[in-house]
Formats: structure tokens, sequence, C-alpha cells
């Protein structure tokens, strides 16, 4: 007896949550340079298109409508293809070498910077120039963030906040930028050593340490500050920490990428989180790589509002769409370290460990390359583990160029044998034949063709043996 098997959409994406040969259909083992759209296909990525070079450049950060760069002794780099202007912001010197820059906040139009000394000492600067405290000793701090006319920075155990309406008061006493002090968020629970980063959660403040995250109600009058709630998790990446969506905030902590939304609500952090899918991919690499794991990198994509984590080597995407019930992980490859992402408007930048501005689509928002795209499925039992089946033929709905493989061996879910290379839907042709018999059957497809592609379904033709 006949039967065609289909899968019509992929909008489980990337989980490893359950081996290969029990995973649900819809999920994918693999899906590598391509995202998930919001019908449930597999639509390739664009290509990472460099635009110009960054000689001396030491931090990427995308404000109004220009890309601005900072650094010592800084020349204005060249503007090569970039499609928006490049403003170039020398800081002033310290008294030691600056080996990194990792964080920029804006302020209005000026900008509040963090760098690391060569002694491992941190140093601020506002406007270009260094910031200091009310004793005149250097302003110390990591992540920073702007709210409500004031400036809010992790400084080890300590939450310090600047008077109102400038970002370089620190002094308590300032009669005319008053309100500046700090928050020692150790004294609160033993767990908020270390402040790692902040976010504007709703109405409040969420400031993160290793193991906790504390949310705090935060304003102008500093006496009116108030600790509201102590949730059992944390983060060592902040700058993966970002608002997504209408409210979370997502961020890596060791157990992988959670949401804030979901553990406030649920007091749990994994159980059922929006990073639970892939969080066996990226345990290993936080526990092995603590150091890439501390430098993550992410940003949120402006049109479709996704989700990019850079964590070593690979950009983790989330394609979410409510409306498709689509919670979809992907990854890119692209080639390069990410020092940092940079959006203006619509464009997505990255600053390359080499020197090079990357922009995504490229100056027209279109541009792709020939990356490899991999789809992996499970290997499914379509209408029974222990059922015996037959493939007779294979039809897949696609565009561009796509090689179709498949593997029906349980006992090695890696190996595929090639079906056929297809061009677009082969639905007008003759079938694709296959002789594979077996219990189990998994599919990857690639591509690996200039322009655009899409995976929409794939249909086998099977025939039903004998039950083991």
């Amino acid at each position: 007896m006949s039967k065609v098997f289909s899968i019509t959409d992929f909008k489980e994406g990337l989980d490893t949550r359950k081996t290969a040969l029990t995973a649900p259909g819809g999920s994918l083992r693999i899906l590598e340079n391509a995202v998930v759209n919001q019908g449930g296909e597999v639509q390739k990525r664009f290509a990472f298109v460099p635009v110009t070079t960054l000689p001396g450049v030491m931090y990427v950060f995308g404000q109004g409508d220009a890309l601005h760069v900072f650094g010592f002794g800084l020349a204005q780099p060249p503007q090569g293809t970039c499609p928006v202007p490049i403003v170039a912001h020398s800081l002033q010197a310290v008294g030691e070498g600056i080996t990194r820059i990792i964080d920029v906040e804006a302020f209005a139009d000026k900008f509040y910077v963090t760098g690391i000394g060569t002694s491992g000492q941190s140093h601020i600067w506002y406007d270009g120039v260094p910031v200091t405290e009310a004793d005149s000793s250097p302003s110390r701090g990591g992540y920073s963030r702007t709210y409500q006319t004031k400036m809010y920075r992790a400084d080890g155990d300590y939450l310090r906040f600047s008077g109102v309406n400038n970002p370089a008061a620190n002094d308590p006493a300032n009669a005319s930028y008053p309100g500046a002090g700090f928050i020692n968020v150790a004294e609160n629970d033993p767990d908020g050593e270390a402040v790692q980063g902040l976010e504007v959660y709703y109405a409040q403040m969420a400031v993160f340490s290793r193991l906790m995250t504390q949310l705090w109600t935060l304003d102008p009058d500093d006496t009116l500050n108030k600790l509201g709630q102590v949730l059992r998790i944390g983060t060592m990446a902040p700058h993966s920490i970002r608002q997504f969506g209408t409210g979370d905030v997502l961020f890596l902590s060791d157990s992988g990428v959670r949401s804030l939304k979901a553990i406030n609500i649920n007091l749990a952090a994994s159980v059922s989180d929006v990073g639970s899918a892939i969080d066996l991919l990226l345990i290993p690499v936080i526990r092995d790589n603590p150091t890439a794991a501390a430098n993550a990198q992410s940003t949120i994509q402006p049109i479709q509002g996704r989700y990019w984590l850079f964590l070593q080597d690979t950009i983790y995407v989330l394609s979410y769409f409510p409306a498709g019930n689509i919670t979809a992980w992907s990854t890119f490859k692209p080639g390069f370290t990410v020092q940092e992402f940079a959006v203006v408007h619509n464009l997505v930048f990255c600053h390359g460990a080499d020197q090079n501005l990357y922009l995504y689509g490229g100056p027209s928002q279109s541009q792709y390359d020939s990356c490899k795209v991999t789809v992996r499925t499970p290997h499914m039992d379509a209408i029974g583990p222990t059922a015996r089946k037959r493939i007779q033929s294979v039809d897949v709905m696609c565009e561009g160029a796509w090689s179709v493989s498949l593997g029906m061996l349980p006992n090695n879910v890696n190996a595929f044998e090639l079906c056929a290379n297809v061009q677009d839907n082969t639905f007008g042709i003759m079938s694709i034949p296959f002789a594979g018999y077996g219990t189990h059957f998994g599919l990857e497809l690639i591509n690996q063709a200039p322009g655009p592609a899409l995976l929409a379904a794939v249909h086998l033709n099977l025939q039903e043996a004998d039950i083991k």
C-alpha cells in the first residue's frame, strides 16, 4: 500500500532537545545559513557584504542617521560603499594604553564610552573626555544604560548612577546635577556580586549578575529607588542582553538563551523557554570557552525583529512570529569574528575583528552570496517506528538549486545518500526515484549557489512493508 508523507512547514526550526530518532516533525537537526520565514518555510540568509575598512577603530555604534566609530587619534575612516555617514570620535588619552573599548551608550547627542586599559582597569569617557568621581579618581565600570535622565553603569558590586541630565556628574553634593549615587547590589542578595548588565523591563530596570537578576524601580529621585523582585538566573555576557518584542528581555545565561518574561511569570529558568530548543548546542560552548561566552554580542534585526546572538564563530538567530505560531532557531556562519553589531534604521552592520565593516544584505539590502545552506530533518518513522517502509520517489517544493539526500540508517543518523540535484520545484517533471528501505528516514538538503533560495515542502511516496 502506498501513501504520501509530506513535510509542509519547518516552523519548529532548529531543535536538539530530543534525539534524531524521536524529534518531532517540523523540527530540524541542522538549519544553517537560513531562517524560517513568516510562512514556516526555510529561506536563505542574505550576504554579509564588506562595505569599508575601519583601521584603528575599536568600537562601532549606530545612533540616529549615522554610524559612529570610536578610538584614539582616530582618522576619518574611508566611506567606501557604506550607505550611511560614518562619524569618527577620538577619545582623550588617559594614563595608560587602552586595549579595547567594551561599551558605548548614547545620551542625547553625546556618547558614554567604557574601555579597558593595559592594567586591566576600566576607564570611562563622556563626550570624549575622561569621567571622574567626586574625589577626582577615574570612574570605573562596564556596561552602561541611559534611563530617565541619568546614566546607570555596572561597577563590580555596585549599580552607580549619575546626576540628572549629566552622565559625567558623579558627586551626590552637586546641586546643578543632583541625584548621583550608587546601590550596593550585593547587600540585597548574596548572589548579586559583580553586576554584569542592565536592561529596561517594562517599568523596571533588570540588574543582571552572573547568578541572579534584581528587578528595580528606579527614579531620578534616588530616594524613591525600590527593589521589586529577585530572580535566580543571570548572565555572564552583558552584550547578550536585548529588549525583544513587546517588553521581553532575552539574554545568555549558563543554561542558554533565556527570556526574562518567561522566568518572571513561570518562576522557572528553562523548562519551556524561548531558548530551550538550542540549549544543548550552547551549553558546551559556554562551559568550554568562557571568554567567548563573556564576549557574546547580540542585536535585533529591525525589519523582521529577529534576535541575533554571536557566540564564538556562529550567529544564533531566533525567528519569532506569534501569528503563525513560529518560534524557530537557526544559525549563520558569517566567516569572520563579530566584534559588535550596530543598527542604523533598518541596516545591520557587523564590525569584524579583521577591521572590515560588513553590511547584512549589502547596500541594496537584497544581496546574496554562495554560502552553504544546510537543512537536515530528524529521522522520521511516518507510520510507526517498527514498520519498515520503502521510499519510491521524492518531490520538492523549492526555489533555487538544491541537492537532496536521504538517510535510512537509524544506527547512523549522519549518513545520507544523494538522491537528486533539483532546480526549483519538481512537480512538473518525472518522479525522482529512490530505492531506500528501512524503519526511519531523514532528509538533508543543501544549497550552495549564488542568489536566493527557498525550501517550502518535501513529499515522499512511501510503500508500506512488514513490521519488524
